[in-house]
């Protein structure tokens, strides 16, 4: 009897050890493309609650709703005259000579954020009218002051094309940055634009922006579709991306390799740094397109270097990798201690007989990390405001001042915004006048 319990004990565990087996396995099954996808966009979502960015969705909210005509809601009906008052103060008149705003005004600004700040996070701001509207309603002559604002289709394309001259803009602002930008491309529609340059540009900058976060599924996605625009639009003319790629001496089926290039580039860093085996063979063959491009077009850059490293380093290649490494070296994007360790890759390398020659120092991190610096230093050469000047954008010069009020804006809201913060600066208002001090105090408490 105790010798068949004990066969029955035995037989039951195996059960449950087989339950468990199949439960364990069904819970570990590699997730779709899909799914992945959709837990990219949680995270961005997420990204988008940041202290930068519902300061600066408050001014663009003060901006774009100063010149609604409609109620929208007993809510903003009840904040009407403050949004009047505060957004003369971002919209200065005298373009010339901006109002210079004190540290009351901004303390002031900031109890009235916190009035609405409820208000603004959950508020899509592409209700209101476009920016455009509100700059002609300011700044315009009679005419555009008494045109109709854009509606339907037409207020959704310049809302996208002003969403993502902004994202360009802000991206490479201290103050303001890639919270910000990002905020602007997920307000971004690319599919809602007709097929033109301005299209691909917003799609391929959306890639690049969701691969710097690290939304590498998000972005893959955004890459995939811009690369199939391309394939079918080969004769869309694209002098912008010329400019901005400082692409001066190409004709225009040479700038459709490089844009396709880049594309294929960047879809490549996305699936390097994603973990399942099948992403990295898909990697691999973007950056084999990569190369293939760029070669026929006779582009050769630290970009080229790099991804020729990481393919010969994987196809076993040691003195091309080192010769790619050496020219790489020379590039002025990298800093002293980064040209160090490919001195560290090429010590390595030179003693390595066989194996993966792949090491620590020059990985997929590293490689990526060049490719963004490239890229950032594409867009650090781009005068936006010359651009957008010589594209007649209208009141581009009046959109430079409001940008550079919202960087002031949001960098003074964050300095001010709580008792203890004036505390610590506490000093300097003191030698204003104990008064002003006090005054202060009581508007955040």
């Amino acid at each position: 009897m105790i010798e068949k319990n004990i066969k029955m004990n035995t037989k039951d565990i195996l059960v449950i050890m087989l339950l468990i087996g199949l439960f364990f396995g069904c819970s570990s099954k590699e997730k779709t493309d899909q799914e992945l996808l959709a837990l990219d966009k949680q995270e961005m979502l997420k990204s988008l609650d940041s202290y930068k960015v519902f300061p600066y969705k408050f001014g663009k909210i003060l901006i774009r709703s100063s010149v609604e005509k409609d109620t929208i809601s007993s809510e903003f009906k009840s904040f009407k005259k403050d949004i009047d008052k505060l957004s003369k103060k971002l919209m200065s008149h005298d373009i010339d000579n901006p109002e210079s705003l004190s540290l009351l005004d901004y303390i002031s600004i900031y109890r009235d954020y916190k009035k609405m700040e409820s208000f603004v996070m959950k508020t899509d701001e592409d209700m209101f009218p476009t920016i455009t509207d509100a700059l002609n309603v300011t700044y315009g002559d009679s005419i555009r002051k008494k045109r109709p604002y854009f509606k339907g289709k037409e207020k959704e394309t310049i809302e996208n094309i002003e969403h993502s001259i902004l994202s360009a803009i802000v991206i490479l602002s201290k103050d303001l940055g890639k919270e910000v930008a990002l905020y602007e491309c997920s307000q971004t529609n690319p599919e809602a634009l007709p097929d033109s340059e301005i299209k691909t540009l917003l799609q391929y900058f959306r890639g690049f922006l969701f691969f710097e976060k690290g939304l590498y599924y998000l972005s893959e996605d955004e890459i995939s579709r811009n690369i199939t625009w391309l394939n079918t639009n080969k004769e869309v003319d694209l002098p912008l991306a010329r400019t901005l790629f400082q692409w001066g001496g190409f004709n225009n089926e040479q700038t459709h390799i490089g844009m396709h290039s880049l594309n294929h580039l960047f879809r490549g860093f996305d699936r390097l740094m994603m973990e399942r085996e099948i992403d990295e063979q898909r990697a691999l063959e973007d950056f084999e397109m990569f190369l293939k491009d760029s070669k026929e077009i006779g582009v050769d850059n630290e970009i080229i270097w790099s991804v020729e490293t990481y393919l010969y380093l994987k196809n076993e290649k040691k003195e091309e990798a080192i010769a790619s490494l050496v020219k790489l070296k020379s590039s002025h994007l990298l800093s002293a201690k980064e040209k160090k360790e490919i001195d560290a890759s090429i010590a390595y390398l030179k003693e390595r007989e066989s194996g993966s020659l792949l090491n620590g120092v020059y990985d997929k991190y590293f490689l990526s990390k060049i490719a963004t610096k490239y890229m950032f230093s594409i867009l650090a050469e781009v005068d936006w405001r010359k651009l957008m000047e010589e594209q007649n954008v209208p009141h581009t010069k009046e959109m430079f001042v409001i940008i550079d009020n919202f960087r002031k804006m949001i960098d003074n809201l964050n300095t001010y915004k709580s008792a203890d913060k004036l505390k610590e600066v506490g000093s300097d208002i003191k030698d204003k006048g104990k008064d002003i001090f006090n005054k202060a105090l009581e508007m955040v408490d």
